[in-house]
Order: structure tokens, then C-alpha cells, then sequence
């Protein structure tokens, strides 16, 4: 039975002294997408590899579930689109024969503003130039050169020939060198706001409300601190399908991309055990499970965090090592609202034949709004005042009953901790804070919700097994980007990463666990 069937839930394939008594080349803890990605290649590669995951359920992050009464309702519950998963490891895995499909999400965007109109922005560029030129006139030649500064700079590191996103970091001199002295792309790549970057191209306040939040979502900083311009360039950085930039539902839930990676790994060789957490890395020996078992490995390739990784490990390595995990940015500032809705809301902005659901809806109301709420949370005070919002239903109706609409929402800035009371007790407020935000542009939209998941960075933390509850196991800012971003190889003996830690960032991208297969591979063959 493949993965997918069974919606991950693998359980053990063999007694566990059956598994305990071999010694393994590899083994992989955690069976997240990048976890078990690296098991495919390393599989693939001839390596006899076992991984092992916590939860009973595999996918981390990036897993589909059916929390609701009904189990028609089929609810990614951190993930919830593709973008940057690597072409190369969809080809070379062979994940479209297992099942991975994916509609590709046309307009991209669409904001609604405060002055009842708004605004869709669409992968054909030429469309998007003459919505902004429709809406503000004067702002045309200016988005048209914002797109194409994205645009310059994701041809320059992400051509088939030399992508920088597979294999090693590179390092600024390098990129620089790539990005042939362009400075304006250099700024964006390591200094520049978004707020600034979007305010140097366009003047109409609408457009820049619409723009801004690509360069925060998922990260703990404002629009106008420095570096999110990097936020949005990684983001703008895919290609799916064949389109550059562009964003997809998978068919049936995010945990297809995971449950297909599964099955490339297990039809190498590699075996997956769910339900099995482990206590320990024991550096040069293996594994020890909380069952106090010790599974011996050449390798142990790690999927948590950098954090989890060196609380796991008996030896924590170098000083260095250790200052450096201290130091990493991992508070996440995201809440996350999974809907199970009666029907589509109605958004009043929506001019005639515009059809909001079919797009990633972004509520705010203004660049200083979103800053102003960054602010706040970093105080303690939940302030979820920008939202994302995504309609899987819109694309694909396999993940919700006949008649139902599934709605999930992203919104910033909360905080891991309160200033006032816990997430326990406050939970619900929260997400009714959030839910109000979204009434000001779709009135009504509390009244269509039949049953809703919650999630603040806390219960992520505990769920996931995420650190901070930070799905990119760490901001993607510039200062944790490229080589300053963790590699695959740790300084601690047999030990490496692999997830959304290491080169080139969080997302669902899948070449992480690749990069870590290349590097292991080439060290214990070397």
C-alpha cells in the first residue's frame, strides 16, 4: 500500500529488535519532507537507511490531517501551498508516478483596500502591469521595474546551468560576482527593507499595502526592518510547473509532496519507522531510542532544527557550534487558522468576474499597520493584523465534503510568549482577533466556519516538534541565509542536517535533503 493511501501513517514496518539488530549506514531522525528526501537519495545511492520519526504520521511541517469530525475534510495544517520544491527532485524522484499533482494558483494575489477597491495580480506579467496601471496610473512603469528587479536577480542565481541552491552555500563574493555588480540587486539580496524597496517603486499607498507582506510572511521582523527584502526574493525564487514565481494547491493536501517522497525512499531500499521518537544522538555510535534500544549507524543525518539537533546530541561539539545555535533565529510570529467553511465568504471589494478564492488574499491595511504590529509583538501583545489567506476548495474539492470549502489562515505578529496570560487561556481570543481583521474586508466570513483548528507558535512547537514553532526552522533573513545558513555537515563526528536550517532556506523545497544526501555520500564513499 503506497504511503499516501494511508495518509503517512506507516507505523512499524518490522519488530523493533529486528531493526535494532541491524547496523545501518544511515539513519535519518525525523521524517519530514527534507528527511525523507535525504533517504530517497541515500537509498538510491546504495546506502541501507533507516529513518525514524516521533510523531505516528510523517510529513513534519509539510503533512496533511483530518482533525475534524468529518474525515472528508483533509487539512494541511502548517503547509499550505508549493512554490519552491526543486524541479530536479520532482524529476529525479519521480514524484508526479507516486501521486504528486499540483494546480498552480492564478491571480497569485489579490488585496482588497480600505477605499472598497482592489486589486489582482496575476502570473502574466503583462496582465499584472495593466491592473496596476488601472488602479494607479502613474505607478505602472514602477511595478513593472519592481518585477523585473525580482525577476533579474532570480535568472541570475537560480539558472539550470549554475543554481545556487544546489550543493554549497555561496558566499557574497560569489553572488556578487554572479549578479554581474548589479547594486540594486546586491541591496536586495543583503540589506534592503521591503518597505523600502516597494516604496522606491511605487507611490500609491493601495499598492504598496497589496506588496509589502511577501517580505515579512513567516519571518519575526517589520516591513521596514532590514533584510526582508530577501524574504520576498526567496519566496519569488521558484519555479513551478514551468513558471517562474508562481504558486500551487497540491491535489489532496501538502502531504502528498511528502508521502511521495516516502515511497521513492522506501521503493530504494530506505525503511521507515513512524511512532518511534529518539532520545539521543550519540555521535560516532547512532541512535538511542526512549525506549533505551541503541541502533548503530555509520551516519545519523538529522530533520529537526539546529537546536533540537544539539539538545539531542551527547557530544554538543565545539564552542563554536554551540554560541552559533544559541544565537539562531527561530521565534516564529505566525498563527495559523485552519477553517472548515460552509461556503465561500463574500469579499465586497470584488469587482464584477473577480474571483478572490482563486487567489493567496492578502489582508492589510497599510505598511506602518503591519510595522506597528511586528512592534507590538514583540512587546508580548498579539497583534495579528496582517493575514494571508488561501481557499484550497477554489482549485480542488478532494479535500473537503460536497458543498464544503476548506479556508486557512496566516497571519502576523504573535508572540511564542505573552506578556499577559498563556496561549491556553488565550488561544481562541487570538484567533477571533485575527478572524476580525478579515470580517473588515469579508463581512461575515465567522459565521461561515463550522469547525476551525488553532495553532499559535507554542502549539506548533509541540506538535511539529518545531523550535519557537517556526516552520523554516529559522528566519530567512539575510544574516541566516547563504553561507550563513547552517550546511549539511556538523563538527561533530558522523552527524549532519538536513532541514529547512541548512542551504537554501524553509519552505517546501525538498533540495536541502538532497544537498545533505550529495555531502553524505560523497563522505562515506570518499
Amino acid at each position: 500500500m503506497a504511503v499516501r493511501d494511508v495518509l503517512g501513517r506507516v507505523a512499524l514496518p518490522a519488530p523493533m529488535a529486528e531493526l535494532t539488530a541491524r547496523s545501518w549506514d544511515v539513519v535519518v531522525v525525523g521524517g519530514g519532507h527534507n528527511g525523507l528526501t535525504a533517504a530517497a537519495y541515500l537509498a538510491r545511492g546504495g546506502k541501507s537507511v533507516l529513518v525514524l520519526e516521533r510523531r505516528p504520521q510523517l510529513g513534519g511541517a509539510c503533512t496533511s490531517e483530518q482533525p475534524f469530525d468529518d474525515p472528508k475534510w483533509i487539512v494541511s495544517p502548517c503547509a499550505y501551498l508549493v512554490g519552491l520544491l526543486h524541479p530536479l527532485v520532482v524529476e529525479e524522484l519521480g514524484l508526479r508516478s507516486r501521486g504528486y499533482r499540483v494546480h498552480v494558483v492564478d491571480p497569485h494575489l489579490w488585496c482588497p483596500f480600505e477605499d472598497g477597491t482592489s486589486i489582482s495580480l496575476w502570473n502574466d506579467s503583462q496582465r499584472s502591469r495593466a491592473a496596476v496601471a488601472e488602479l494607479a496610473p502613474g505607478d505602472a512603469e514602477g511595478f513593472a521595474a519592481y518585477e523585473a528587479l525580482f525577476g533579474r536577480i532570480r535568472s541570475a542565481l537560480r539558472r539550470p546551468e549554475c543554481d545556487t541552491w544546489i550543493g554549497p552555500a555561496p558566499g557574497r563574493p560569489a553572488l556578487a560576482e554572479l549578479l554581474a555588480g548589479d547594486a540594486e540587486a546586491l541591496e536586495v539580496l543583503f540589506e534592503a527593507s521591503i518597505a523600502d524597496v516597494v516604496e522606491r517603486h511605487v507611490r500609491d499607498e493601495r499598492l504598496r499595502t497589496a506588496l509589502h507582506g511577501q517580505g515579512v510572511i513567516g519571518t519575526y521582523a517589520g516591513p521596514r526592518d532590514p533584510g526582508t527584502a530577501a524574504v520576498h526574493l526567496m519566496h519569488a525564487s521558484g519555479t513551478l510547473e514551468g513558471e517562474p514565481g508562481a504558486w500551487g494547491y497540491v491535489e489532496g493536501g501538502m502531504g502528498r509532496i511528502s508521502f511521495a517522497l516516502a515511497d521513492a525512499a522506501i521503493d530504494a531500499g530506505a525503511v521507515i519507522a513512524a511512532g518511534v521518537p529518539v532520545a539521543a544522538i550519540v555521535p560516532g555510535t547512532g541512535v538511542r531510542l526512549e525506549g533505551g534500544e541503541t541502533i548503530g549507524a555509520r551516519c545519523v543525518v538529522s530533520n529537526a532544527d539546529p537546536k533540537r539537533t544539539l539538545a539531542l546530541c551527547e557530544d554538543k561539539g565545539p564552542e563554536s557550534l554551540r554560541r552559533r545555535v544559541e544565537s539562531w533565529r527561530i521565534d516564529s510570529p505566525v498563527l495559523k487558522i485552519n477553517c472548515a467553511l460552509t461556503g465561500l465568504p463574500r469579499f465586497p471589494a470584488a469587482g464584477p468576474g473577480v474571483e478572490p478564492h482563486r487567489a493567496m488574499v492578502t489582508i492589510s491595511t497599510g505598511i506602518d499597520a503591519t510595522q506597528a504590529a511586528y512592534e507590538a509583538s514583540r512587546r508580548g501583545e498579539p497583534s495579528p493584523k496582517w493575514c494571508e489567506l488561501y481557499f484550497h476548495t477554489a482549485y480542488d474539492t478532494s479535500v473537503a465534503p460536497a458543498g464544503r470549502h476548506a479556508m486557512s489562515v496566516f497571519a502576523q505578529y504573535v508572540p511564542y510568549q505573552l506578556a499577559e496570560g498563556d496561549w491556553e487561556s488565550r488561544r481562541d481570543a487570538i484567533a477571533d482577533a485575527a478572524m476580525a481583521e478579515v470580517e473588515r474586508f469579508a463581512p461575515g466570513v465567522s459565521e461561515l466556519i463550522e469547525h476551525r483548528q488553532v495553532m499559535g507558535p507554542p502549539d506548533i512547537e509541540e506538535r511539529m516538534g518545531l523550535t519557537g514553532g517556526h516552520i523554516f526552522q529559522g528566519d530567512c533573513l539575510p544574516e541566516q541565509l547563504w553561507d550563513r545558513r547552517f550546511g549539511p555537515r556538523l563538527p561533530l563526528d558522523g552527524v549532519y542536517l538536513c532541514g529547512a536550517a541548512t542551504h537554501p532556506g524553509g519552505s517546501v523545497i525538498a533540495v536541502n535533503g538532497r544537498n545533505a544526501a550529495m555531502a553524505v555520500l560523497e563522505d562515506l564513499d570518499g
